[in-house]
């Protein structure tokens, strides 16, 4: 039977009658808040491995570009500083699903559930403020260089402004932008938004038999 399910008859029926009493609940709380933070912790680690692979995969001819901007060594540096804080992240994850596991005390579990919740919202903004703040300083490196970036923009010196290949190159990469935060944003509600909600559910469940008590 379900969490929700066994909740329903233990708020509706005597504990004599259901054979459900609060410490039922309370483990049953307890199992599914550490399988979902064992599942925030497994989508984290395969995000990870999803972008690396992408990295892999970028086309060379978007390197010579990266090499003719001289942008390679920025790149390079905030991608590692990327890494290494999602990594950060992934351990907090991980010391939350072990913390969570171990725990057998309501109040601490009640605190870890919310130490998760808030490490995940700040992930979820880290990446996506990410996107936007990495592209506006990215931006504003390119823009400080206009001729190696019309240069790399227009290789065969097609008889194009020089202003009109900037402003394309403005608006194509803020189109870019929005569509891969709107995009991004929506993938992390389905999942991490998702998981969060089961989390709070729990947590409210848990508080409610405090009070009780």
């Amino acid at each position: 039977m379900d969490l929700d399910i066994y909740k329903k008859s233990w708020k509706n029926q005597s504990v004599e009658k259901s054979g459900l009493s609060d410490v039922d609940i309370r483990k049953m709380s307890h199992s599914k808040s550490s399988s979902i933070v064992k599942w925030i912790f497994i989508i984290g680690v395969l995000e990870l491995v999803f972008w690396t692979s992408l990295n892999f995969l970028v086309p060379q001819k978007y390197m010579e570009l990266y090499k003719d901007l001289k942008i390679v060594d920025v790149l390079k540096a905030t991608t590692y500083l990327h890494y290494l804080i999602i990594i950060i992240f992934l351990v907090l994850f991980y010391r939350n699903y072990n913390s969570i596991s171990i725990t057998d005390n309501t109040k601490r579990l009640m605190n870890r559930i919310l130490s998760v919740r808030k490490t995940v919202k700040y992930y979820v903004y880290y990446n996506l403020g990410t996107i936007i703040i990495s592209n506006i300083l990215l931006m504003s490196i390119l823009l400080k260089q206009p001729d190696n970036l019309v240069s790399a923009i227009n290789p065969d010196g097609t008889n194009i402004e020089a202003g009109t290949v900037i402003t394309t190159f403005v608006i194509a990469t803020a189109l870019m932008v929005l569509i891969m935060f709107a995009f991004i944003g929506l993938i992390y509600k389905f999942t991490y938004g998702r998981l969060l909600k089961k989390l709070n559910s729990n947590y409210k469940d848990l508080d409610s038999l405090e009070h009780l008590n």
